[in-house]
């Protein structure tokens, strides 16, 4: 069959593809696919008492690896990233199978049989089998395990065999997740007074009158409220649960320089560019470029619907056979175009479209049914047939020219054979053909500009001679950098790390934050792209807990709000006894409106975050009285104006449901990892392996 060959090809591919899109219909993109192997090797990972062995790790990574560098052929893939991505997912998956195996859920052979076969079988087992080119579960088992009655091959047989053991893998897997939340879902159940908070919370509605006080630097200067050592102390430790570190978090900054060519650089391609052009104009074809490495060509024939770049549509079209011109120069690359020349050829074809896998005589009884008037959907049954398509459309005006290209253009009366082998056939009829369209004949040469060795001396010299300043990792700051013509970068960088800040392909500069003591700073450091160069700066290492007061971004935090909490003292008392539109008149404000309910997280025209100011207005009776109230950057003066319940009687069913879907198994699912991961110590050993 000719998916089946697709699966030849691409058998790892779909095994992954496969058991991700079946986990999927669970928990998301929860897991990586697969279960964990452990053996004795060396360890890259720990989760709990269980070890996750490097062996194992890389074979996992392989195979999503693979996977990936064939969806994503054009596209650069950063294995340090991908690395952390299949680790994580082995850790999660190590621990919710720890969870499930503690609860002692299982599934029976019964259960999984009905899961992947029949008309019980998971909606993801008709997912896994349109990957196969089935149409039904039963039949990938046939092509599997009863290969001969579809005249399957037995090596394709063997490869979808394996297909079908690990989706048996993940299945079982996926019924155990439902198994386990299903037990969640009715652990987790509101009662009564569940459902009652939950009404009383979000039932009743008040509609304020209120004006915010901000505390702007134009109404209250920082200098006049002095913050001292004890103020700052008494406050982190009120607030300090603000500052959580979950895990050892290493702190500083960095300077990165881009690696890219300067305007020399540019001036000097411009000329080559321009004698390019000039060579093609006087040239056949492409004969200027031809022998040239530096220039990439790509060579299309298309219609002017079909050309996405507007520019090089507009070029194209107005333009005649011969004619060239340097189109633009983005990312450093500079694209030239060609036209070569232009035509009417058919656009599109309607054909019927047969797919044959097996031996010569079963390939001619299929035409001899074909031909003889049995119906696609009879021929679509018979032994050997993979694929039937009937009355498609087919682009052909854009198609590369070629024997296939010319045998429809040239179809005669019937079915025939567009091709064929000793073991498989593509039958085709056509049915009909649009009237031809103008095509274009056409190439974009790229040319991509570099940077000189003279260029990165100059970058290399100029961040060396910014570094020699550095005696010490706090004189890596914002101003320091950007006086010598630098921008500054903070970074947190935990065990999980595979950058540094938001420049890929840097674990290299991970590895020496994770190795470094605090206060050093780095020799200057390459990427492994060789596109930048950094210096970086380890300031702290933070201990799992909160972080210290002695942190200049937490210090900074602390002092503001201690700062405020005197603002808004000063405010309280100065207003006290005045009309809302007194506050407002005094602090330049205005009067305005809303709706307050008690389970809001975000209130329209104050913002988020202020549950206390929600909380107060929610215990406030209608009456004319104002109240005023510290939130986290203003201070709120508000009145209650009316309070009503929507309508709504209380239900114990209706709120009974609405808690549970906030606040039970989906909310606890959501978060299970994070939950899982705080029960159990996690241990991360993928810089001891991957240093680049």
């Amino acid at each position: 069959m000719a998916t089946l060959e697709k699966i030849r090809k691409r058998s790892t591919l779909l095994l992954i593809v496969v058991g991700l899109a079946l986990l999927a219909f669970i928990v998301g993109d929860f897991f990586t696919s697969g279960r964990t192997l452990f053996g004795t090797g060396t360890t890259i990972a720990k989760v709990g008492g269980n070890k996750i062995n490097v062996q194992e790790f890389q074979r996992r990574y392989e195979q999503i690896n693979q996977r990936m560098q064939q969806q994503q052929a054009d596209n650069k893939i950063d294995p340090a990233r991908l690395q952390s991505e299949v680790l994580n997912g082995m850790i999660q998956e190590q621990l919710l199978n720890d969870e499930i195996e503690a609860l002692g859920i299982t599934v029976t052979d019964n259960e999984l049989s009905k899961a992947m076969l029949g008309p019980t079988a998971h909606p993801a087992m008709y997912q896994f089998a349109q990957q196969i080119g089935a149409q039904t579960p039963d039949q990938v088992y046939d092509f599997a395990f009863n290969p001969v009655k579809y005249n399957v091959p037995a090596d394709q047989s063997q490869q979808i065999q394996a297909l079908w053991i690990e989706q048996e893998r993940q299945m079982e897997q996926m019924l155990k997740i439902t198994k386990f939340q299903n037990l969640l879902a009715g652990s987790i159940v509101a009662n009564e007074l569940d459902a009652k908070a939950y009404y009383d919370n979000n039932a009743n509605t008040k509609h304020i009158a209120y004006t915010p006080v901000y505390f702007t630097s134009e109404l209250f200067p920082a200098d006049k409220y002095p913050v001292s050592k004890s103020e700052l102390q008494a406050q982190y430790e009120k607030d300090k649960y603000l500052y959580p570190v979950n895990e050892e978090t290493r702190r500083g900054g960095y300077v990165a320089v881009a690696i890219k060519p300067s305007a020399a650089d540019k001036a000097v391609a411009q000329i080559l560019v321009d004698s390019i052009v000039g060579l093609l104009k006087t040239t056949p074809e492409l004969e200027a470029v031809a022998n040239d490495a530096n220039f990439g060509v790509d060579r299309q024939t298309l219609t002017a619907k079909a050309i996405s770049n507007s520019l090089l549509r507009q070029f194209v079209t107005d333009s005649v056979a011969g004619s060239v011109k340097n189109l633009s120069y983005i990312d450093d690359e500079f694209t030239i175009a060609k036209v070569l020349g232009k035509k009417l050829a058919v656009d599109s074809v309607n054909m019927d479209f047969i797919v044959y896998e097996g031996d010569a005589a079963g390939r001619d009884s299929v035409m001899d049914a074909l031909q003889n008037g049995t119906s696609l959907e009879q021929v679509a049954q018979m032994p050997g047939v993979a694929d039937v398509r009937a009355d498609i459309w087919q682009q052909f005006a854009s198609a590369p020219e070629g024997e296939i290209k010319n045998r429809v253009l040239n179809a005669p009366a019937g079915y025939f054979y567009l091709d064929s082998a000793s073991t498989g056939a593509r039958i085709v009829r056509v049915n009909a053909k649009k009237a031809p369209v103008q095509v274009y004949d056409f190439a974009t040469i790229s040319y991509k500009v570099y940077p000189s060795d003279q260029t990165v001396t100059d970058l290399n010299d100029k961040l060396a001679e910014f570094a020699a300043t550095l005696t010490s990792a706090d004189s890596l700051t914002m101003n320091s950098a950007f006086n010598h013509g630098f921008t500054y970068e903070p970074f947190y960088i935990t065990q999980d790390s595979y950058m540094l800040g938001n420049i890929p392909y840097s674990r290299n500069a991970v590895k020496w934050v994770m190795d470094a003591k605090p206060g050093q700073v780095s020799p200057i450091m390459e990427t492994q792209q060789n596109d930048q160069i950094v210096v970086i700066a380890l300031k702290e290492i933070m201990k799992k807990g909160y972080t210290p007061l002695s942190n200049e971004i937490t210090r900074a935090n602390v002092e503001q709000r201690a700062r405020y909490k005197k603002m808004s003292e000063e405010v309280l008392a100065k207003s006290k006894g005045m009309s809302l539109e007194k506050v407002a008149e005094t602090y330049k404000q205005r009067v305005d409106t809303t709706d307050v309910t008690f389970g809001q997280m975000f209130v329209l025209g104050i913002g988020p975050s202020e549950s206390q100011l929600v909380g107060q207005i929610s215990a406030t009776p209608v009456s004319g009285e104002v109240n005023g109230v510290a939130g986290n950057t203003a201070v709120y003066y508000y009145k209650v104006l009316s309070d009503n319940n929507q309508g709504r009687p209380y239900s114990f069913e209706e709120n009974a449901a609405r808690f549970s879907q906030q606040f039970g198994v989906n909310a606890v699912m959501q978060n299970i990892v994070t939950i899982m991961r705080d029960k159990n110590k996690v241990e991360n050993n993928m810089l001891k392996f991957y240093s680049e």
